[in-house]
C-alpha cells in the first residue's frame, strides 16, 4: 500500500503541470533537478539508485513534463560507472512519441554510433516511419542488412526488403522498389509460403507497376492482396484508380464502392503514432468516386 501511495504521488507531481507544459520541448540544460530529488528523498525514494530515477524521468517524459523528466534520466546517467547503447535508444524512444524529434534523435544516434549492430535496425525504420527521411533511412538500412548477407532480418517486426522498398517508392525509385519487394516476397514464399507474405506489400508493389505505367501488371497484384486478406480496403482503392488509368471506369467505381464499405466497417490500417504509406481515408475515397463516378 505505502509503494501504492508513493507511486500515485510521484505521477502527481510529474503530471501536475500547465497546458503549455505539455507541448514538445527541448532540453534545458540547467534544469535545477537538486529539488525533485530533495523532494523524492523525502517521499522515501533512494535517490542514489540510477535505475529507479531512470524510470521516474521516463514518467516524467510520459506525463508530458518533458524537461523535469530528461533532466532527470541526464541526473541518472551521470551517477552511473558505464552506460551502454541501449541506455539512449530506450531515452529516446519516448520523446519519439511525444514528438521530441530534437532529443530523440540525438539520443538514438550516440546509440547506434555505439553499438551499430544493435542499433541501426530501430534507427532506420525510425527514420523511415517518422521523420520521412527516406535518403537518410535507406543507407542505414542497407548497411545493417549487409551485416547478415544471408538472412532476412526483421526491424520492429516488418521485413528489411519492405522497408528498403517503401524506402525506394518513396523517393520515386519505383523499379528498385519492385526488386526489394519481389526480394521479400519470393524468400518467404520460398521459406513459408507466398500466403506468409504481409499483403500490402503486394498493395505497394502493384502501386509502383501503376505508376510505371504497367497497369496490367499492376491489376494482379492487388488481387494476391485480396487473395490473402479479402478486406484489404487499400487494395480495392489503389486497383480502383490503376483500373480508371486503364479505362474501366466501370470496375474503378466497382472496386471504390468496396473499399469504402470496408472502411466504414472499420477494415483500415492504421496505427496510433504513425500514418502507413499506403494509408487511405474514407473523403479520399468519396473525392475519387465525385471526380469519376456517374451519382
Amino acid at each position: 500500500m505505502r509503494n501504492l501511495v508513493l507511486l500515485s504521488a510521484i505521477i502527481l507531481m510529474l503530471s501536475s503541470c500547465t497546458e503549455k507544459e505539455t507541448q514538445p520541448q527541448s532540453i534545458k540544460e540547467e534544469y535545477d533537478i537538486q529539488s525533485f530529488l530533495t523532494k523524492l528523498d523525502s517521499m522515501g525514494y533512494d535517490i542514489t539508485n540510477d535505475t529507479l530515477l531512470f524510470q521516474i524521468g521516463r514518467q516524467g517524459n510520459y506525463y508530458g513534463n518533458f524537461d523535469k523528466g530528461n533532466a532527470l534520466i541526464a541526473y541518472a546517467f551521470s551517477k552511473r560507472d558505464s552506460i551502454v547503447a541501449h541506455d539512449f535508444q530506450s531515452w529516446s524512444v519516448l520523446n519519439s512519441k511525444n514528438g521530441n524529434y530534437a532529443i530523440a534523435i540525438e539520443k538514438l544516434e550516440k546509440a547506434v554510433e555505439m553499438d551499430f549492430r544493435e542499433e541501426a535496425d530501430y534507427y532506420g525504420w525510425l527514420l523511415l516511419y517518422y521523420y520521412r527521411d527516406y535518403e537518410k533511412a535507406l543507407p542505414i538500412l542497407e548497411q545493417y542488412d549487409a551485416l547478415t548477407p544471408n538472412f532476412s532480418d526483421a526491424p520492429m517486426g516488418e521485413d528489411i526488403h519492405y522497408l528498403k522498398g517503401l524506402c525506394q517508392m518513396q523517393m520515386n525509385h519505383y523499379e528498385n522498389a519492385i526488386a526489394e519487394f519481389d526480394t521479400y516476397i519470393n524468400n518467404l514464399a520460398a521459406t513459408h509460403g507466398e500466403d506468409f507474405v504481409d499483403v500490402y506489400t503486394f498493395v505497394q508493389k502493384g502501386r509502383c507497376l501503376s505508376k510505371l505505367g504497367r497497369h496490367e501488371e499492376a491489376i494482379p497484384s492487388y488481387k494476391k492482396a485480396i487473395n490473402y486478406y479479402k478486406n484489404c480496403s487499400e487494395a480495392y482503392y489503389f486497383m480502383g484508380l490503376t483500373q480508371l488509368e486503364m479505362d474501366e471506369k466501370e470496375k474503378a467505381c466497382e472496386n471504390f464502392n468496396i473499399a469504402l464499405d470496408l472502411i466504414n466497417k472499420g477494415y483500415k490500417s492504421s496505427d496510433n503514432y504513425v500514418e502507413y504509406f499506403h494509408e487511405i481515408y474514407p473523403q479520399q475515397i468519396e473525392l475519387s468516386m465525385a471526380a469519376s463516378c456517374a451519382q
